[in-house]
């Protein structure tokens, strides 16, 4: 007999030189077995781990922890488990695959979520604020750079802010020419990492670029960074209802 619950395996990059990449992934998997919801909540991670982990009987969703349908998403996990079309039937095992965090429909609200905090912190008017998604881009791939449009136009339908800008790290518009290229007064901007932990893009390469342009610049402008996506509690429940709707999907 196949178990009641579903179980969930969060599959991320990993790092080999920084802990703070898997941290996200590693808390929002401990508050998914406290939910006691699934059966086996488990964690894989590409650039770290040598095998998939045990595959328990039953339903297993795969959530994986990226920023966009790159590569990883749409060629590498698929080959890991073995899915065509995005999921595996056979025997007594049932894998599906989820959304990637990037490209899913409730991750907007958490984006203005993290400007909110940074607006009600320092007492602006959300409609005053100027909001940039920064995402790591590739000049190979569109994958990153159609996710991070998806979210600014998702961010942007809200209505919440006076302006919502996409800038990279790897291609145009890069952060540091964006910042570079603003004048000297205006409103206070807000940065949100499109990254799905504190790794060292969202918590060395970001920070980086405003200290730089800060020495530079003779702006007088306020610029706020509010940190990674991936790391915010607010994500478990979003992996849950990306379970709850690819569950749905399947009848």
């Amino acid at each position: 007999m196949s178990p009641s619950r579903p179980s969930v395996i969060i599959i991320a990059h990993g790092s080999s030189r920084s802990d703070g990449a898997q941290e996200a992934a590693m808390e929002h998997a401990l508050t998914l077995r406290q939910s006691n919801r699934y059966g086996t909540v488990d964690f894989f991670f590409l650039a770290r781990d040598q095998a998939i982990p045990d595959l328990p009987p039953g339903e297993i969703f795969l959530l994986p922890f990226f920023m966009s349908n790159g590569y990883f998403v749409t060629r590498r996990i698929p080959e890991l488990f073995n899915l065509t079309d995005g999921q595996r039937i056979g025997g007594e095992r049932r894998l599906f695959q989820c959304e990637a965090l990037g490209t899913d429909p409730e991750l907007a609200g958490i984006l203005s979520t993290m400007v909110r905090d940074i607006c009600r912190d320092n007492r602006y008017r959300t409609a005053d604020v100027h909001v940039v998604l920064v995402a790591h881009g590739s000049e190979k791939s569109r994958a990153s750079a159609d996710a991070a449009y998806l979210q600014q136009r998702a961010v942007e339908a809200r209505g919440e802010f006076g302006d919502v800008s996409v800038a990279f790290l790897s291609q145009s518009p890069f952060l540091d020419e964006w910042l570079a290229a603003l004048s000297e007064n205006g409103p206070p901007l807000v940065l949100v990492g499109l990254f799905a932990a504190e790794g060292p893009h969202a918590a060395e390469d970001v920070p980086g670029a405003i200290e730089d342009w800060r020495k530079k610049s003779r702006s007088v402008r306020a610029v706020h960074y509010a940190g990674a996506v991936g790391a915010r509690p607010e994500i478990v429940r979003l992996i849950q209802h990306s379970i709850s709707r690819r569950a749905a999907a399947e009848g």
